[in-house]
């Protein structure tokens, strides 16, 4: 069966593999080639998948998975992969470490953008105020 793992600007894997593990909003699901296709939303959490008998590891932040025929497609907004569990929990930590960092920075801009467009259009509003001759 083919595991592939979709971001909105990457595939992040595609791959054969034996089983694929996901944890969806109803509750976890192992999938097999010959299971029945279906569709579900996941939950964000870490989903796995067997392959030459040795396990890996998916970090997803939601999405929704299709099992069709032999393909099962993960869609996620965010992914990480790693064959290592404590390996894949330090590399989510960093990375929202860095998300929440860079979300801080973003914020900060935004905040600089909104004063300097206020005070703007405050002195662009006291200019033509004191521009005015009375009459048009």
């Amino acid at each position: 069966m083919i595991l592939k793992v979709m971001m909105p600007n990457m595939v992040l894997l595609n791959t054969q593999v034996t089983q694929v593990t996901v944890e969806a909003v109803d509750g976890f699901f192992t999938l097999k080639p010959k299971h029945m296709d279906f569709v579900n939303a996941l939950k964000a959490g870490i989903l796995s998948y067997k392959k030459d008998g040795k396990e890996f590891f998916v970090a997803c932040n939601r999405g929704v998975v299709v099992k069709k025929a032999d393909e099962v497609c993960v869609s996620t907004s965010l992914a990480i992969s790693s064959d290592n569990l404590e390996e894949l929990k330090k590399k989510i930590t960093i990375d929202f470490q860095n998300m929440e960092q860079e979300r801080k920075e973003v914020r900060v801009s935004m905040a600089r953008l909104e004063v300097g467009l206020t005070k703007g259009l405050a002195a662009l509003s006291t200019a033509n105020i004191g521009g005015q001759d009375g009459g048009i």
